[in-house]
């Protein structure tokens, strides 16, 4: 039997990936440009060389060693200074205080073990040679001891790679960067898109305990994430369901009573009491019918379809003029949105009959945006008191304290909008207008890309 060894998908293991694949990348970078930055192939041949005209140079008589020097071709010039002159003096001293330790480790071990000193025109040691610096600033230098305590001094214009430190450093550092941003960006996109993913469907979502538990993918500890997303779901699906079933029984039982009490009601001789009897009876049948309407969430057993939102939104209005309101639509003529047609045209028409009710006209516009779709519904009326802005979504809210129904409502309306827009993953924010009125602005995602301007 084999055994397979499988890595967890975890956070914290993709992360360590990361990490890893950028250190290994930097790793990797500073070897090859340790490699680069060091002598090449041939600038390794030409040190060769100028070991053996070094050998040359010294196994020749010095009357004829600056001659011989003046024949090498490995570098653009070369000086022999004889033991003993100032220059050579100078050598000396620099090869024990090294005016670059690091270009000089980089270059020893050629020399067979030969003292050297290498430097560069920005050293003081430059001055004392007789080189055109001005036409030559980036030249480089390479001073060789011989046997009887004379130097040979090389001299090259330039190197194939550049002999400047901080520009070596700045190339290294500026690809090392590029490196990890690029392998970061990389895995953090990996790292991110199933968060992503899960953010997406929860919008998808938008609150209904009765949508599709979503898709358990992911690392590990994402993975458990939705589990228990999932399960809160399920409890509260559950509960819901307990809850419209509470209601509609007691829907049910109210119904019994209230019909013995219109019956009884038909005895009682006084025609006005009887008439008011009937009223409070028709206005508890009303509570219970929207009470058990609103709980029931009607709207979520609607199907989401494909259709005209901009076409819904001006029959509404056509249909409000007709009635005699003054209702007016400002927009596309036409929007594909993908959603529950029939919850969202109830809403709307909750809210624009409110501001027909209590602002005498309405005013609705219409904006789609590549990421959103707002609608704004406008009035002059008296608009709503600051302080119960937010409390008029409160179930049986109602600013207007009387129990009649045909001024009051039943204090539902504005709750169940909201309900519909947010399980579309939209909201509704209410604010007074300076000119006196009420704006009621309701803004909805687009979260399927069919949803989009028709032409």
């Amino acid at each position: 039997m084999k055994m397979r060894l499988r890595l967890a998908d975890t956070i914290a293991w993709r992360i360590a990936l990361t990490v890893g694949a950028a250190i290994m990348s930097v790793l990797a970078l500073s070897v090859l440009f340790d490699h680069l930055a060091g002598p090449s192939t041939a600038e390794r041949a030409e040190l060769d060389r100028a070991d053996d005209a070094i050998r040359m140079i010294e196994a020749a008589p010095p009357a004829f060693r600056q001659r011989l020097a003046d024949t090498i071709t490995i570098a653009d010039k070369a000086i022999w200074y004889p033991s003993g002159t100032s220059i050579a003096g100078q050598f000396d001293v620099a090869r024990l205080h090294e005016l670059d330790p690091r270009m000089a480790e980089r270059f020893r071990g050629t020399e067979r073990g030969r003292e050297s000193v290498i430097f560069t025109s920005t050293d003081p040691l430059a001055k004392e040679v007789a080189f055109d610096r001005i036409s030559h600033p980036n030249a480089y230098y390479m001073a060789v001891q011989l046997d009887d305590k004379s130097w040979v001094l090389f001299i090259a214009n330039h190197r194939r790679l550049g002999n400047l430190l901080p520009t070596r450093l700045a190339t290294m550092l500026l690809s090392v960067t590029a490196l990890i941003l690029a392998a970061s960006l990389l895995a953090t996109y990996f790292l991110a898109r199933p968060i992503r993913q899960f953010a997406d469907e929860l919008r998808r979502i938008g609150g209904d305990p009765r949508a599709k538990p979503v898709p358990e993918t992911g690392p590990m500890e994402l993975r458990s994430a939705i589990a228990a997303f999932n399960s809160l779901q399920g409890q509260l699906r559950k509960f819901v369901d307990d809850r419209t079933l509470m209601l509609a029984a007691m829907s049910h039982d109210l119904r019994t009573p209230l019909t013995k009490i219109r019956l009884r009601g038909e005895f009682i001789d006084d025609d006005e009491q009887r008439a008011r009897l009937f009223r409070d009876v028709d206005d508890l049948q009303a509570m219970a019918d929207s009470a058990l309407s609103f709980f029931r969430d009607d709207y979520k057993d609607e199907g989401a379809t494909v259709f005209d939102f901009a076409g819904l939104l001006r029959t509404i209005a056509d249909d409000y003029c007709d009635q005699g309101a003054t209702v007016s639509y400002v927009g596309p003529d036409r929007f594909a949105m993908s959603g529950r047609p029939f919850s969202l045209r109830r809403a709307c028409m909750n809210l624009i009959d409110n501001a027909v009710k209590y602002g005498g006209t309405a005013e609705v516009e219409l904006v789609c945006t590549q990421f959103e779709i707002s609608v704004t519904i406008s009035d002059h009326g008296p608009g709503i008191p600051v302080d119960a802005l937010d409390k008029v979504f409160t179930p049986f809210f109602r600013i207007e304290q009387s129990r009649n129904r045909l001024t009051g409502g039943m204090g539902l309306g504005l709750t169940s909008a909201l309900a519909v827009i947010r399980a579309h993953s939209g909201n509704i924010v209410l604010s007074n207008r300076k000119e006196g009125g009420l704006t009621v602005y309701i803004t909805v995602p687009i979260i399927d890309k069919r949803q989009k301007a028709i032409e």
